[in-house]
């Protein structure tokens, strides 16, 4: 996911089609025109079958629910939506302040790797397939950390204090 402008999303699919591994990659570029063309041009080549761009979609939840690891920036919305569907991560780019804490927070808690650039992401993801069970912790950290009803239990908060 590469965030409402898509930015580096082709560079990044181009080295990670580049890798000799059993991967398919769904590549979210946002409203970004210009990348999503570009990620459809080498969809057409190199990676027919194995990448998959979408411009913006309503439809995350369905696409997390597919995802056996999301690659993301750890923006607030991104970030709790993988926690709810229990998706582990590997954040990147980390804007200073509110995306930081998440990604400490992540950290800390074995719900993510952190990649600092694409050679970094290059390793995470090769030490995720030679060690399954790593990737399977950081599901089940992701997914105890996640809270799906969380709208509905701050509602009926809410509701009781009312009262």
């Amino acid at each position: 996911m590469g965030g409402g402008a898509g930015l580096g999303v082709a560079a990044l699919a181009r080295r990670l089609l580049a890798i000799d591994a059993d991967l398919q990659i769904m590549v979210l570029a946002g409203k970004n025109a210009q990348a999503l063309s570009e990620l459809h041009a080498l969809a057409a080549g190199q990676g027919k079958g194995r990448l998959f761009p979408l411009g913006f979609t309503s439809e995350v939840p369905r696409l997390m629910a597919a995802a056996d690891l999301v690659v993301t920036k750890p923006g607030g919305l991104s970030t709790s939506e993988c926690m709810a569907m229990g998706v582990p991560m590997i954040v990147s780019a980390p804007i200073p302040g509110q995306e930081e804490r998440n990604a400490d927070y992540l950290l800390e808690n074995g719900a993510a790797l952190k990649a600092i650039d694409d050679l970094a992401l290059e390793h995470r993801l090769r030490l995720l397939q030679a060690e399954p069970e790593r990737l399977a912790v950081m599901r089940a950290n992701a997914k105890s950390l996640g809270r799906p009803h969380a709208a509905r239990d701050a509602i009926r908060i809410v509701l009781r204090t009312l009262r």
